[in-house]
């Protein structure tokens, strides 16, 4: 009765790690023309959301170029421009609270990058992302930024 226990507990260990493997993080977007309009598995925000957030402590991940990041982010916010699922999982447990956010609701119509970093990170696990697209309007509340050297 022990192996048969023991061999049921593998199998359905290896299908939850499969399942977890086969999720396409594309399928988790929803689409409206070359923009995403919802990611499932996380929460768009607005910046009084993220400014509250930020406030409690949350991570927060940049996930605009090297040099945008450099010029201008949020204090204590991550550089993620192509982050991985290890790099991800070396700063986060996956019930971590996570902000994604870049500043695509200015310039290119199909610039999706937090929307694609969130459905990334859902595919990954996570089960707290919240993500929002208009860094630009942080800059433009007076809320703080930092730059680097």
């Amino acid at each position: 009765m022990k192996k048969l226990t023991v061999a049921t507990l593998l199998l359905i260990l290896t299908s939850a790690v499969s399942a977890h493997a086969q999720t396409n993080w594309m399928d988790l977007l929803t689409m409206s023309g070359n923009k995403v309009s919802a990611v499932q598995g996380a929460t768009r925000i607005d910046i009084a959301t993220a400014k509250a957030m930020h406030d409690e402590g949350r991570l927060f991940v940049d996930v605009q170029g090297f040099y945008e990041w450099k010029g201008s982010h949020i204090p204590g916010a991550l550089l993620g421009a192509s982050i991985t699922e290890v790099e991800l999982a070396e700063v986060a447990d996956k019930n971590k609270e996570i902000v994604f956010y870049c500043d695509c609701d200015i310039g290119s119509d199909s610039c999706n990058l937090s929307p694609t970093a969130s459905a990334k990170a859902a595919s990954w696990g996570y089960s707290k992302i919240y993500y929002f697209t208009n860094y630009g309007e942080w800059i433009a509340a007076g809320f703080s930024t930092e730059k680097e050297s």
